[in-house]
């Protein structure tokens, strides 16, 4: 699946080249669609389609009467879903109203986990690391005790 750290650049007309590690799986297994939506105003979520379309099921059933957050999440989540073709040049052109939401510039992060990728503003993303790397390993071995 998706793993590692890209730097790349938005280009003037808002596309951003997908890295050949990632675009033979992208355009042979996934049918060379990506749906970008927004989960935070840290970062936009990046899902192969076949991918998207299990989350979004997923999202779309969650019980909207136990919290008022939840149904605000899946406004957020599937309201802001764009699906998104990578062209011939292996690129693929970023939604503008998502861009903005998440203060994208030209310098940004594409961060792989597993069967999606986040996609960081250069600068929030260092800052997102350093605040990962100070926190307490205790913490941290509390938490991921069950693995």
């Amino acid at each position: 699946m998706f793993g590692g750290v890209t730097h790349l650049n938005i280009d003037t007309k808002n596309r951003i080249a997908v890295p050949a590690r990632y675009r033979d799986v992208l355009l042979n297994e996934h049918a060379n669609h990506i749906t970008i939506t927004l989960e935070s105003a840290q970062c936009l979520l990046l899902y192969p389609e076949q991918t998207w379309l299990t989350v979004r099921e997923k999202i779309q059933n969650l019980p909207t009467q136990a919290h008022p957050l939840v149904k605000s999440y899946q406004r957020l989540v599937l309201g802001y879903a764009e699906t998104v073709e990578i062209d011939k040049s292996g690129r693929i052109l970023l939604p503008s109203s998502l861009k903005k939401l998440v203060q994208l510039e030209k310098d940004i992060i594409l961060v792989g986990l597993g069967n999606r990728f986040e996609l960081w503003d250069q600068q929030k993303w260092h800052a997102e690391t350093e605040k990962a790397l100070q926190a307490s390993q205790d913490d941290l071995a509390a938490l991921l005790s069950g693995l």
